[in-house]
């Protein structure tokens, strides 16, 4: 069951967050970086993203937590994020799907080292559409990716 995030069950969504993508970061972050991203620190960063007008969701099986994705004013599709244990059962293609149908023209962008996600993007129907963000700021390119629908 996928449910809108709000201040109800914003701690749980903050949780899978933090799981999530301390586990998606581990090789590329430094350990004190990782350990900052705690759960008062997502959970304050989520509360940002809605304040700011981001749409959450949370998918849920038998009241457990086991992904998050988010919606952007601008139709990005961000923080797609499922509990490492859960992965590959479809929690995330089915937040992906939903994300998608409410979006008129969905796009995201992905790390350049994380093979898996462009995989997993591509075979849902993303295109790089050769756009990537290099910013002195970052030591990791990003990559946009727009929705074409064909693989879906």
């Amino acid at each position: 069951m996928i449910v809108r995030v709000d201040e109800t069950n914003l701690s749980a969504a903050a949780e899978v967050y933090m799981l999530s993508w301390k586990d998606s970061h581990k090789d590329i972050c430094s350990k004190e970086f990782i350990e900052k991203h705690d759960l008062e620190y997502m959970e304050a960063y989520l509360r940002q993203k809605l304040n700011g007008g981001c749409k959450i969701y949370l998918n849920c099986s038998e009241n457990k937590p086991l992904g998050i994705v988010g919606i952007a004013p601008n139709d990005e599709i961000c923080l797609l994020y499922v509990l490492p244990n859960e992965q590959g059962k479809g929690c995330g293609s089915e937040l992906l799907e939903y994300a998608i149908k409410l979006c008129e023209k969905p796009w995201l962008t992905v790390l350049e080292t994380n093979l898996n996600a462009i995989k997993f993007y591509e075979k849902r129907g993303f295109i790089f559409d050769g756009e990537k963000d290099i910013s002195s700021k970052k030591r990791i390119s990003e990559y946009k990716y727009v929705y074409r629908g064909e693989n879906m």
